[in-house]
This record gives structure tokens, sequence and C-alpha cells, in this order.
């Protein structure tokens, strides 16, 4: 990419040496500096003088060249071809915004022919800052497609393309593409003004719907980008030879390393035979033999080898017995651990069913939403449970609580459905919970209307709030302010800080009369990101 920006910059010197040789050119100084009544160069002497400058520098694919006065009129034009007036008023707003660098533009000629316009703000040489206008040096859009990105070839599917930094095409050495359009309805300037500005120059992005390997270089000074995208499809087809290529060469070495061994095998084997005896019986469980051999040489070093690898084993066996007895000791006592959980669930569900046979459905339910509780905190030892889980848990102790308060209270939700399946620790919200059904229920006797919300304050942050109507208290009072921060509550703050740092806790509002608002902030994770 950099030896091909460089290659075009080169090309393009010659157009941008054609539009300095005019620009600094006396006769089209006296003409654009002449005032209206006093004398100035006429059209043959600047068509003279343009002649002369072609002499000097002509690149072969300049179609048009066109010089504007700073009244907008033109006074010189080669004629060629040209383009419609307001085409030109928008090449000079481009060029007065990179002024004083040359600006490209695409545009489409009165013949149909794709033309990239080189165009030049031309300043008095006597006094700098003052503009006196334009040149415009048409450029045959071939120079690019043809003759420049036609050369590179990055694979099949590939493309090379121009843009500005609008993110139109100017040129493209693909077939097809869209000329003076943007490229995948403007999602490819997208992604790579996104990543521009992480500094990122190759990123792996989405291209007409597939995945590709995207690489740009941006030209401040021109104004434009050049970009390749290289379809992952042609990269894991040219992976796939190289693999090919390289299970073939592994093959071969391989092979040949199986008839060196083979010959190795052959010039040995009569010693090895020696010890194949040996090595029946250590295959046949006899453990207790040891190879005679106390020679210096090859054979006798592999027999202490071998007498050490017996040995060796010999102790490997004894301590895999001492393992497995110690193995049927723990899962002994693991199930022992567990007779005493499993009695208590068979007994909520014999209690259960004797409620159901009696027709005591409260009861019934109670009982099972007990064992469903006792389940999660009992068996579950995941630290970690999705919000769904969690509510779950909390419409088992609610249902538990309804029994004990005579459904003095109700219950409803707002959720969010993307936050269901974010992890927070588990019951973290019985006791935000169960201070809402007390202190609602007991202190203002009547019925309590408590709300569960759950939404994402963003993109990386998790909001759980639990509302109450009930009697509420003073904020400000600070020796009043703890009213809710029992054992269960502190522990919940807590645990919250801990484990997600200070940035993070619950938070708890109030107003006299109105009720209260506990609001738990903590990061948003999922099962994936817990476990990275």
């Amino acid at each position: 990419m950099t030896l091909l920006n460089r290659t075009m910059l080169s090309e393009l010197n010659n157009y941008q040496y054609l539009a300095g040789s005019v620009s600094t050119n006396p006769i089209i100084q006296e003409r654009l500096t002449a005032a209206p009544n006093e004398p100035a160069p006429s059209n043959a002497t600047i068509n003279h003088a343009m002649d002369n400058v072609y002499r000097t520098i002509y690149p072969g694919y300049v179609q048009n060249v066109r010089i504007i006065d700073s009244k907008n009129e033109p006074i010189y034009e080669l004629g060629y071809d040209g383009i419609p007036n307001p085409k030109y008023g928008e090449i000079m707003k481009q060029v007065d915004l990179n002024a004083p660098y040359d600006s490209l533009n695409y545009v489409k000629s009165y013949r149909a022919s794709h033309t990239i316009v080189l165009g030049r703000k031309i300043f008095d040489q006597e006094d700098i800052g003052v503009p006196l206008g334009y040149v415009f040096v048409f450029i045959g859009g071939e120079l690019f497609s043809k003759v420049i990105l036609s050369s590179v070839d990055l694979g099949t599917g590939s493309n090379l393309l121009i843009m500005n930094r609008e993110g139109i095409v100017m040129s493209s050495n693909l077939k097809g593409t869209t000329l003076g359009e943007a490229y995948d309805k403007g999602q490819l300037f997208k992604q790579i003004k996104e990543q521009e500005a992480q500094k990122n120059h190759s990123f792996q992005g989405l291209v007409n719907g597939k995945m590709h390997q995207i690489s740009y270089i941006n030209n401040n000074q021109l104004g434009w980008y050049m970009i390749s995208t290289v379809p992952f499809s042609y990269i894991n087809s040219e992976t796939s030879k190289i693999t090919t290529g390289l299970l073939i060469v592994v093959s071969i070495i391989v092979i040949l390393c199986i008839l060196i061994i083979i010959v190795l095998y052959k010039s040995i084997l009569k010693p090895i035979k020696q010890i194949i005896v040996f090595c029946n019986q250590i295959f046949y469980g006899n453990l207790s033999n040891r190879i005679e051999d106390h020679s210096n040489d090859e054979m006798g070093v592999l027999a202490n080898r071998i007498n050490s690898m017996v040995s060796r084993i010999e102790q490997l066996i004894e301590d895999q017995q001492k393992d497995q007895k110690r193995q049927r000791s723990l899962e002994l006592q693991m199930l022992q651990s567990q007779i005493n959980p499993h009695f208590l669930f068979n007994t909520l569900n014999s209690l259960r069913w004797l409620a159901m046979i009696n027709q005591v459905p409260v009861l019934s339910d109670g009982i099972s939403s007990l064992a469903e509780l006792l389940r999660s905190t009992i068996i579950d030892q995941d630290e970690k449970i999705t919000i769904k889980q969690e509510l779950n848990n909390l419409d088992n102790y609610f249902a538990i609580q309804k029994i004990r308060y005579a459904d003095r209270f109700d219950v409803e939700y707002d959720l969010d459905e993307s936050v269901l399946h974010s992890l927070i620790p588990k019951l973290i919200l019985q006791p935000i919970a169960e201070n809402a059904i007390i202190h609602g229920v007991t202190d203002i006797g009547g019925k309590v209307l408590i709300r569960i919300r759950a939404y994402a304050k963003n993109e990386y942050t998790l909001v759980i709030e639990i509302i109450d109507n009930g009697k509420g208290f003073d904020t400000k009072k600070s020796e009043k302010a703890d009213t809710l921060s029992g054992i269960g509550i502190s522990n919940v703050a807590d645990r919250i800080k801990l484990q997600y740092g200070e940035s993070y806790g619950l938070f708890i509002t109030s107003l006299v009369g109105q009720g209260t608002c506990c609001r738990l902030i903590i990061p948003k994770q999922t099962y994936e990101e817990d476990k990275g």
C-alpha cells in the first residue's frame, strides 16, 4: 500500500507540475491581476503562452485544462472535454477547503468518461495572500484504474479504491465498481473513519455483507484515501494452499525419517532381542525382576534406564492404589453430605403433596416455593447467577412471605429483556426485598406495592431498583438514615463494593410518606465475560 501510494504521488507530480506552471506563468498572472480598464493579454496571447507550457510538460492523460478568474469567468480552456458549470462550483468549494494544497475530485465529463479533476487555487506572485482564480487539470480516470491500480493484484475478489474525504469513490481496479458514489452504501468508509479515530490502519470488517481484511492510507494534503479490501475467502484459500504444500513437505520428511529409522532399527535389532524377554515379563505384570547388565556400553545404559522405569512404574502403581482408596473415601463423605439436603427436599415434597391432597393450595405453593429457594441456595454452588434466575428466587421468596403477611403486598416487574441474562451475585436482592416488605407492612399497615426494575444504564452498567410505597424516612437525618441498613442490607452493599469497586454499590433514596427506592448499580457481565 505504501509503495503504491508513492507510485500514485509520483504520477500525480507531473499533473501538479502542469498546474503549477500554469498558475505561475507571467502571462496568466498578468491577465488575472489586470484591472477592468487596464490593458491585459488577449486570448490569443494566453493560448500562445499555454502552448509554450505544453511544450515543457504535457502528461499523457490530460483531457482538459481550464483557467477561471476571481469572478468565476473562464479565461482559457483546452477544450477536449468538459463538465457542466454547476460542477465547477462544487469543485471550487473543495479546492478552497484544501488550500493551499491541491484538491482531487471525481466528475463525469460531457463524453461520459470518468475524470479526476486536479484543482489548484492561483495566488498573486507578488502578494501571495491574494487569490486570483483557479486552474483545473482534467485527468483521465484510466491513469488510476488501468495504469496504476490494475497493475496490482491482491487476489480474487480483492479491490483497490481511491476515495475522497467524503467517502466518494474516485477510482477502482475492480470492474463493476460504481464511481462517483459511496461504496457499499457508505458502510466501508464509516468503518474506516471509526478505525482512523483509533489509529488503526488495518482491520477486519464487513464489505458487501462479507468479511474482509481492510487496509488504508490517508493523504491529508490531497484529501484522499487509498483503500484495499481482501476477502477472507481468498485468504483462507491461500492458507489452504500453503497448508497443502506444508503437508506434502512434512509427509516427505516423515517418509525419509521412517526409512532412516528402519535402517537404524535393523542395525540394532540383534542387541535389543536380548531384553525382549524381560519386557514381556513386564508386560504380563511381573515387575519384581531386573535386567542384569552392568556393562558400560549403550545396552548397559539402556538396561539401567529400563530398570529405573520399572521401579518408577511400581511406585506409580502403589501411589495409584492409595489415591483410589482416598477417592473412595471422599466419594463416601460426599454422598453422606448429600443425605441431609436430599432428605430435606424429599420431606418438603411429601408435605407439598399432602397439602395438595387436603386441598390447601396456599400451603402447597408455599412449600413448593420454599423447596425451590432452598435448592437454589444449597445445591447451586455458583457465586453468580443471571438476573432471571435471581428473580425466580425472588418470586419464591415473595410467595413464602405472602403466606406470612396474608397477601398484604403486591409485586410489579418492569424488566428490560436485554439484561435478564446478565450476571449478578446470588441472593443479592432478597435482603432488600425483605426490608421493603417488613418496613412497608409494619409501618403503614395497608397493602404495599413493590416495584422491581432492571435496565441497562449504558453499555457497561446495570441498574436494578426495588421501590416500595411504604412510609419512607428522612435521609437528611444521619441517625435515621441507617433505618434500612440491617445486616442483610449492609452485607449487600459491602459485597458489591468488595467485588466491583467503590464506584458501584447500593444507593438508597427515600421521601417521608412516599416510599423508598433501593438502587443497585453494578457492571454489566455475561457468562463469557465472567469466564474471561
